[in-house]
């Protein structure tokens, strides 16, 4: 018991083993459900306990994830603050559930969806694998960011707009040049923004510092274009029924 949450593990990460894949499967699971129990998760009571309980499991992951690095007197100002993309994204969702701003769901949305599912896809975990504790904190605040965002979508019936995409990408780069001020304070790497990590993730393929920074600018556009896309089908799907059901009304 104690060596899943101990300092060091002799079991690594490997990616797209079965513990990997099974992760991945239970998220796909969880928006599956809650797509089918949509209407019933609409209830005011029924909609502010699950947003709640979702917003507690986010906040307790990334207390606990705290609380590991103090235990084992690890917690780094240079490390260790919430200032990576994935934590930033985890508030975002928290404060999104607690307050249903639309701005908080464009961002968590476009940025924190993105961001965790492609972090869930090629994960930095290193030497911390199946069943490790960081391997469970790492999956789950991810996961909670992605479940936030669609359950705003599903229950809450959030559309972002085209807008919505372009207001993200700017605050997200606002947001890049004060972490990378606050890097060169504190001798830090947050967001990457400094060098790549160690373990291989999509940033190993993007080229050297700082190509792999302007490739992210892409691939940010890219991505959130391609999350926006389901929205302008189910805006076209709309249109043409109502065209269809005008036209039936006139003959």
């Amino acid at each position: 018991m104690m060596y899943i949450f101990s300092s060091s593990t002799s079991h690594a990460f490997k990616l797209f083993s079965t513990p990997h894949l099974f992760t991945l499967c239970i998220l796909m699971l969880v928006l599956i459900t809650m797509g089918i129990f949509k209407n019933r998760l609409r209830h005011p009571v029924t909609s502010f306990v699950v947003r709640i309980c979702i917003a507690l499991v986010l906040v307790l992951t990334e207390y606990s994830f705290h609380l590991w690095f103090i235990y084992h007197q690890k917690w780094d100002v240079t490390t260790t603050l919430p200032l990576q993309l994935s934590s930033i994204s985890l508030f975002l969702a928290v404060f999104l559930l607690l307050t249903r701003r639309f701005f908080l769901f464009e961002i968590t949305y476009f940025v924190g969806s993105a961001s965790a599912l492609l972090a869930m896809i090629t994960p930095d975990l290193g030497v911390y694998g199946y069943p490790h504790f960081r391997f469970f904190h790492f999956f789950i605040a991810h996961g909670g960011i992605i479940v936030a965002a669609f359950y705003m979508i599903m229950v809450e019936k959030y559309k972002p707009t085209y807008l919505s995409i372009w207001k993200t990408f700017l605050s997200l780069n606002l947001f890049v040049i004060l972490i990378f001020m606050l890097n060169l304070f504190l001798d830090a790497n947050y967001m990457y923004l400094m060098a790549k990590p160690l373990s291989n993730t999509l940033l190993t393929y993007l080229g050297p510092w700082p190509i792999y920074l302007l490739s992210l600018e892409g691939i940010a556009i890219l991505a959130f274009h391609l999350l926006y896309l389901p929205f302008i089908f189910t805006k076209w799907t709309n249109t043409s029924n109502d065209h269809s059901g005008t036209t039936q009304f006139n003959s």
